[in-house]
């Protein structure tokens, strides 16, 4: 059995990993990058296949235009130009895993932990213009860009995000339909906005 310290260590990183959308474009220090990235090596995949490719972005120009082509709601995720660091998951659908994508999420989670660990903050972005990235980071034909990380230093402070309690998501031995999460409120945009809105979803859903 694990000791208790370590699990309650474990469990508080989890609990404290936010969505950071504000970095002061400072630079992470080379050793920080490598323990990330090496959280991201030691995840599991199915049958091993570890489909992941990681491309690791830190030059400010190319930051930028990463920014340019990635999206929050239905605005321009600037908050990628001003990150330490991106890493651009991609993943390899030959590589001999039916969950390659998924795979590569895991590694993707398991190095926004790391992060968390270090003290660095990050932020998923799932929705983005891959062909313009696959461009730009000339990423082969053969790979599946699955996500891009921003990883830097927070400005300010994160809110911590409403969640579920479990007995709103959890189902013993059957699914009840009793038991049907709750519903977090979300702010809603009216008019032109929420007509753009629904535009975007379209479009990267199409992805």
């Amino acid at each position: 059995m694990k000791d208790m310290n370590e699990s309650e260590t474990i469990f508080d990183i989890i609990k404290k990993r936010r969505s950071v959308r504000h970095f002061n474009r400072a630079k992470l220090p080379d050793e920080h990058m490598q323990q990330i990235l090496e959280a991201g090596r030691w995840a599991p995949s199915g049958a091993n296949a570890q489909p992941w490719r990681f491309v690791v972005v830190t030059q400010r120009e190319t930051l930028a235009a990463l920014a340019e082509c990635c999206y929050y709601k239905m605005f321009k995720s600037r908050h990628v130009g001003e990150a330490g660091a991106v890493v651009v998951i991609c993943a390899d659908p030959g590589a001999g895993s039916q969950t390659y994508q998924i795979d590569a999420a895991i590694a993707g989670t398991n190095m926004t932990l790391m992060a968390t660990a270090l003290g660095i903050g990050s932020c998923w972005i799932g929705a983005f213009e891959e062909q313009t990235i696959r461009n730009i980071l000339r990423v082969p034909e053969k790979l599946k860009i699955i996500a891009l990380i921003a990883f830097g230093y927070e400005v300010g402070k994160a809110s911590v995000p409403p969640r579920l309690p479990l007995s709103s998501i959890v189902h013993n031995e059957i699914y009840d339909t009793a038991g049907e999460p709750g519903i977090i409120t979300k702010k809603k945009y009216s008019g032109a906005l929420s007509v753009f809105g629904k535009l975007m979803r379209v479009l990267f859903n199409k992805r």
